[in-house]
């Protein structure tokens, strides 16, 4: 804690108390002040979470103490906090820093992201807590008060102690480079690394991705150093990679920061990260609001990864919280991905970001054209790739990515061809089983469907998903174990013997020793997704299935064709990626420039389009009425507009817009409609700034 803060919050020197409300409405993102009663003179800090009156004395509402001052700038006798409501001061000046920059960019409320940040408080485990924290406090006094040293030498051997201490089976580990760079992102460097395939083998016998050991020990080479890591990964099965090849390496007192965890092992790693100590903190999207003593380095994996985009509002992406938290705290910053995405790769591209240099090891990549290979087994697999199958199964797993879950991804009518559409929300039908269908969109069953053309009553099946790719594939490769792995069937792991894996692009499980052979099925489907991002998505999905090949394996890609495809085969992603960037500029597409889609009544829109009348270097697309009903079940006659605008305008575009937002959460919309306040009316205004699907079909 800093002498200013100290200085602020000695007794007697506090008068005024401003706090940040806990609360979702917009009008409401701003600090209020309150009188700090006697009682509170001595217990009350910087980041206490309390309760206060609001409106009246006896409606309560809960917040966050941000600062202290002298005086208020309000007239009028200001309210007393009520009560603290827990003794930790949960919310520290990084966080709170952070939170309110990440919202402000974002057009949202801060209170939005510390809610993403802080779990739910659970009192026993905080009373545990405090009661360890006690205790240990109690231990260290009495133990150097039994061994104060005696001269200089002992001094420093005494303040070496205190130095963070790991298994030394981390010291014969890290060895590769990664103590190098790990000292440079302790000196702020901002590092992109294109990850080399293929798994490795921990000395527990564990097989992880090689990126996750090497993640580890950078992680580790920070840490030793007396700083704290946070590193982020997309989903559950990276998190345990890493946290295996952590454990491996000697450090298993991790915190993690995990959505498949209780709330008292939330909570309880949440205040291991409050303590005064480094750390290394795994975890998700959230994990980036995490708060860390001494933050040395911002870690992420594989950042393209669309989790990593925050469903809540304000949506922001753990990468560009990562880049506002590093440069606040001066901490470094490292991305690592087996396929840069364009967000990174313009980092790189303007300075910003320094990209490796060495090249990775790659699996090797061939291409199965199906015109000059007609041959196929039931319409699904070229003869290449059905003889590439079966040489590789002799001697182990072998891995097939297709593109959908399911039994057929979509239907047809089976009487005049048109493809089927849901009766209910005009949603795609598909076969979750050989004989059930039901909508992509709202789940609801097509027994009673019927054809709006021609009056059918029966639906055919068009595609093949994993399920009945599974169900052929038995046939067809009759005697070998076929595994499935997608959102149903979820596999971490398998092992070495031979075994046909069909799994889903994300789903894929680690092979021991990696797969023999790697098949992609599917690039013409993949391919033609109404995206913006359809290539930039299939070059990260091929390069990570491409990366659990063994060493000496290889991978194939079964059908398609285009740039795409050629650099993925050739191993030219970058330069393919450059070519990419060089198009979006001249579209004026993400990330060449940044995104805001603005949603709401026709009234609505309009209004906060004309608050950005004038601004250089900003335009919009729209607004365009939105179709009403579909997955998102959207209300009719809502519009949407697309604003576009240079990064050095992201200031003024998303606090007009904010501007805009506050105005019609508060009712001047409203009064001017005659139409009663309140954020849950339908055409009420929404933002959403750096949407990456915002340009998709």
């Amino acid at each position: 804690m800093s002498a200013g803060i100290e200085e602020a919050e000695r007794p007697g020197t506090r008068l005024v108390a401003r706090v940040l409300l806990d609360s979702a409405l917009p009008q409401l993102d701003h600090l209020f002040d309150y009188a700090i009663p006697l009682e509170l003179q001595d217990s009350l800090r910087v980041g206490h979470r309390v309760r206060v009156p609001f409106r009246s004395k006896d409606r309560k509402s809960f917040g966050y103490v941000i600062e202290f001052v002298d005086r208020s700038e309000f007239g009028g006798e200001l309210s007393p906090i009520a009560d603290v409501v827990s003794p930790v001061p949960l919310l520290t000046p990084e966080v709170w820093r952070l939170a309110r920059a990440v919202a402000d960019r974002a057009g949202g409320s801060a209170g939005d992201i510390l809610r993403l940040g802080i779990p739910q408080r659970m009192v026993r485990v905080e009373k545990q807590h405090l009661a360890l924290g006690a205790a240990d406090t109690t231990a260290t006094a009495e133990a150097a008060e039994a061994s104060e040293p005696t001269d200089a030498s002992e001094a420093a051997a005494s303040a070496a102690a205190a130095t963070p201490v790991v298994s030394s089976v981390v010291f014969s580990t890290v060895a590769d480079g990664s103590t190098d760079i790990a000292a440079e992102l302790i000196e702020g460097a901002r590092l992109a690394l294109t990850a080399s395939h293929g798994p490795e083998r921990l000395h527990t016998g564990e097989w992880v991705g090689g990126w996750a050991a090497q993640m580890a020990r950078i992680a580790i080479g920070v840490f030793v150093q007396g700083r704290s890591a946070i590193c982020v990964v997309p989903d559950y099965r990276d998190l345990d990679q890493l946290r295996d090849a952590l454990a491996a390496l000697g450090h298993e007192a991790v915190v993690r920061v995990d959505s498949r965890q209780s709330n008292g092992e939330r909570y309880s790693g949440f205040l291991r990260a409050l303590d005064h100590e480094p750390r290394i903190i795994i975890g998700n999207r959230s994990a980036v609001y995490a708060p860390a003593y001494a933050l040395g380095a911002i870690l992420m994996w594989d950042d393209g990864d669309p989790v990593l985009a925050e469903p809540l509002a304000p949506y922001v992406h753990s990468r560009d919280a990562a880049l506002v938290r590093a440069e606040q705290a001066g901490a470094g910053l490292f991305f690592a991905a087996h396929s840069r995405s364009a967000e990174v790769q313009r980092l790189t591209d303007i300075g910003y970001v320094r990209a490796q240099q060495n090249p990775p090891r790659r699996t090797r990549v061939l291409h199965a054209d199906a015109a000059m290979t007609p041959d196929v087994f039931a319409g699904r697999v070229p003869e290449i790739a059905a003889r590439t199958i079966r040489e590789a199964l002799t001697q182990g797993p072998v891995l097939v990515q297709v593109a959908t879950p399911g039994y057929a991804p979509i239907s047809v009518c089976h009487d005049c061809g048109e493809l089927a559409r849901c009766n209910a929300c005009a949603g795609p039908i598909g076969f979750r089983s050989a004989q059930r269908a039901a909508c992509r969109w709202c789940g609801i069953n097509a027994a009673t469907w019927h054809c709006t053309v021609c009056d059918g009553r029966h639906l055919a099946e068009r595609g093949m998903g994993s399920e009945r790719t599974v169900e052929q594939f038995e046939r067809q490769f009759a005697g070998t174990r076929v595994l499935l792995s997608d959102g149903e069937h979820a596999r971490e792991r398998v092992d070495a013997r031979p075994a046909l894996v069909v799994a889903t692009r994300g789903a894929e499980p680690l092979a021991a020793g990696g797969y023999r052979a790697v098949v992609l099925l599917d690039a013409e489907r993949l391919l033609s997704r109404e995206s913006l991002r359809s290539a930039e998505d299939c070059m990260r999905w091929w390069e990570n299935a491409a990366a659990l090949a063994a060493p000496d394996g290889h991978c194939l890609i079964a059908s398609g064709g285009g740039p795409a495809v050629r650099a993925f085969v050739t191993g030219r992603t970058e330069e393919w990626l450059h070519s990419e960037l060089r198009d979006r500029h001249e579209l004026r597409y993400p990330p060449a420039v940044r995104v805001a889609s603005v949603t709401g009544g026709p009234h609505e829109v309009n209004r906060a389009l004309d608050t950005l009348d004038g601004l250089p270097g900003v335009d919009h697309l729209g607004p365009t009425l939105m179709p009403a009903g579909g997955a998102a079940k959207t209300p009719a006659g809502l519009v949407r507009a697309i604003v576009r605008f240079d990064y050095g305008r992201g200031g003024d575009v998303a606090s007009r817009l904010r501007g805009a937002l506050v105005a019609d959460a508060a009712g001047a919309t409203s009064r001017t409609k005659a139409r009663a306040p309140g954020r849950a009316r339908p055409e009420a205004l929404r933002l959403r700034f750096d949407d990456r699907g915002v340009f998709e079909g």
